[in-house]
């Protein structure tokens, strides 16, 4: 091919190039990495009205890829009103087409460098938009664009729903009552003794309760609605008693565990006004206690322990009482689904109601009824991630997880299937949005609420409906398997730690002087194991591993506070009898009864020694008799134990060294002497006797 034919070749590909730019609806997505990052800020309306002009979504895109980028546009492109809940649910992971109606294209930027961000506003008429008709609409913010060397293509979109309302419905308003979710992302305590320091693995907890900080904006988003008495009426804190635990902890002072040491932590002061934000919040008001750590019933059933470790985990509301609020009794809302045997421990423990996944609902156990939430709100503000192509940005920003929240209470509300009685709304448990689209979800309720479409219910008036027929899913015969397991080897780890930590406490007893009961200090480690199995790290089992090395990291730590100590020099015995000294330390608030047990003791004898019963915190010292059986040097290893067999402290080596013969060497020199006499008097008697003959 020759130059002339080559440039002609070229000319023509870019005018087909421009002829199908960026312009025109043919641009397909990349099956390539990502070249563009939308990340959307807003969407005013969130619920469109009769009375709205406009929408308008605002948010920046970002050139994520290796080159430029030029031409962008973007424009908003409609769906089909859904029509059913599955229908929705799909959509909700699923992006469905938008083909029904597009807006114009926009420019956003001429060109976008590598790390580039341009602003995107589309401010779009709704009468350009196919909005006619009441219903839950999908829509997709699409962006084009041409990357250097290649063609014209969507390198980013967003998916989300818009309501459309138009009061009033003739469908009868949804009864709907909420959960506040009130947990920790994820617990921070690596060790927190009876009475001493609190130690958070990283100081995440204080940014936030911090103003801004995730907590912070649960609380203020939930008081923001104090002036609506229905809405504020309707809900219900779902509170995790290890983070109030942890946070009253913090407001004391904490160390945070850094690659350098421990160093003082900065929440003290955030820690504090937030309980105090929290307490003037939840006061005379609906309040649910989640299990401790938010722990995975199933997987501490399994952990091996005489302890009632679920009943534990159901029912520490002393850190609520502090709050001023006694949570509603026999309500618990479990993290995952039930075995039969935790089940049956759930009901030992008191409970006479689950609030339950409604896919993963228990069946029927005598004495305990199940109150199933709506899956599809949840699904909606969990910010399912969408199974689109690679070009498109996952579609779990906050804010668009709330507009999908929005969404689907709007769906509920007449502009979808009618819902079977009240709708319980169970956001996720570690719910993470800014206070802005927290408040926003809450004034779309409001709203739904004004127009009529929905009747903010109490808990309370809930719970005094029918029960649930108690009929389990189908196939299901009697038991659940749960969405998250914790590993066999962890459950053995605890289950060891459960072991021990029964042991020491049974060698423990209460000190007059200082009146601290053996309990107490056993506590922290029982919450370490249930921290362990805390639902959190369903993400990341490598978490949960770690959480359950720091609790036997615990108990270690409980375990040197009773040790035994020798002199550092070499002991001289001044007789085959005399005592060995070793001084025993105690450095609990808690009385203990220990063991001395003596190892690599050839050569000596030691006597029986009674077990020996340790003062709080006292330091004293102890003969240990014994008798040398031969004279020499001497290396001897002195430990303690419970009388149980549990070692404590670490061992600690005693040198000494002997001149006397001891009782059993004297002894065994004269029998010798003596038969050394006797065979030498009969040899003489003998010779005697021989020379007589002769």
């Amino acid at each position: 091919m020759n130059k002339l034919s080559a440039f002609a070749l070229a000319l023509a590909l870019c005018i087909a190039q421009g002829l199908l730019g960026v312009t025109g609806s043919a641009a397909q997505p990349l099956d390539t990495p990502n070249r563009l990052r939308l990340d959307l800020e807003q969407l005013s309306p969130r619920i469109v009205t009769p009375q709205e002009d406009t929408l308008v979504v605002t948010g920046n895109v970002t050139n994520v890829g290796d080159r430029p980028i030029t031409e962008i546009v973007a424009r908003l492109q409609l769906g089909a009103p859904q029509t059913s809940d599955d229908e929705l649910e799909q959509t909700l992971t699923e992006a469905p087409p938008t083909d029904s109606g597009a807006s114009e294209w926009e420019s956003v930027a001429d060109t976008l460098q590598p790390g580039d961000t341009a602003r995107v506003t589309l401010t779009v008429p709704i009468d350009q938009l196919p909005l006619s008709a009441p219903g839950v609409y999908p829509l997709l913010v699409n962006v084009n664009g041409t990357p250097a060397y290649g063609g014209a293509a969507r390198l980013a979109s967003v998916s989300t729903l818009l309501p459309v309302i138009d009061p009033p419905s003739e469908a009868a308003p949804a009864s709907v009552s909420m959960l506040w979710p009130i947990t920790s992302s994820k617990p921070q305590v690596v060790s927190s003794p009876h009475g001493g320091p609190l130690v958070l693995a990283d100081d995440i907890l204080a940014a936030e309760l911090k103003p801004g900080g995730r907590l912070d904006a649960l609380v203020a988003a939930a008081a923001s609605q104090r002036d609506n008495p229905a809405v504020f009426g309707s809900l219900c804190f779902a509170i995790d008693p290890e983070l109030l635990d942890t946070v009253e902890l913090m407001s004391r002072g904490y160390q945070v565990r850094t690659p350098s040491g421990e160093l003082p932590g900065s929440g003290r002061e955030a820690a504090a006004e937030w309980l105090e934000k929290l307490r003037d919040l939840v006061a005379a008001h609906c309040v649910i206690q989640l299990p401790y750590a938010d722990a995975d019933l199933t997987a501490v059933s399994r952990v091996n322990t005489a302890t009632d470790l679920v009943g534990t985990a159901l029912n520490g509301t002393s850190i609520l009482q502090k709050l001023g609020v006694q949570p509603k009794p026999g309500l618990v809302w479990p993290g995952s689904a039930l075995d039969e045997t935790a089940l049956r421990r759930v009901a030992d423990a008191g409970v006479t109601t689950l609030i339950t996944d409604p896919l993963q609902q228990a069946s029927r156990h005598p004495g305990v009824r199940s109150l199933p939430y709506d899956s599809l709100t949840s699904v909606a503000l969990g910010g399912a991630r969408s199974t689109a192509t690679s070009a498109q940005t996952p579609a779990d920003q906050p804010n668009i997880a709330t507009q999908n929240g929005i969404a689907a209470l709007a769906f509920h509300a007449g502009l979808g299937e009618e819902p079977e009685g009240p709708v319980l709304v169970a956001p996720p448990r570690r719910w993470d949005a800014p206070v802005g689209e927290l408040a926003a979800f809450l004034d779309s309720f409001a709203g739904l609420q004004a127009a009529g479409m929905v009747e903010p219910t109490s808990l309370d008036e809930v719970l005094a409906g029918p029960p649930e027929d108690g009929a389990a899913a189908d196939g299901d015969t009697g038991t659940l398997d749960s969405a998250f397991s914790v590993p066999g080897d962890v459950i053995a780890e605890l289950s060891e730690l459960e072991s021990v930590a029964a042991d020491l406490q049974g060698a423990m007893s209460v000190d007059p002087t200082r009146q601290v009961q053996p309990a107490a200090i056993i506590q922290p480690l029982h919450n370490a194991v249930l921290r362990a199995t805390s639902t959190a790290w369903q993400s990341s089992s490598s978490l949960g591993k770690a959480a359950a090395r720091a609790a036997t990291a615990q108990l270690t730590t409980l375990r040197r506070q009773v040790t035994v100590t020798t002199l550092s020099q070499s002991v001289s015995l001044a007789s085959g009898s005399s005592p060995l000294p070793v001084t025993l330390s105690n450095s609990l608030p808690v009385a203990i009864t220990v063991r001395i047990r003596l190892e690599n003791n050839a050569g000596l004898r030691p006597a029986h020694m009674p077990d020996s019963l340790l003062s709080a915190n006292s330091k004293i010292p102890q003969y240990i008799p014994a008798e040398a059986l031969r004279s020499g040097r001497f290396n001897l290893d002195v430990s303690l134990t419970t009388p149980g067999g549990t070692e404590l402290g670490t061992p600690a080596r005693l040198d000494f060294s002997s001149s006397e013969l001891g009782v059993v060497t004297v002894v065994l020199t004269a029998t010798a002497a003596g038969a050394l006499v006797l065979l030498s008097g009969r040899r003489i008697y003998r010779r005697l006797k021989a020379r007589k003959g002769t």
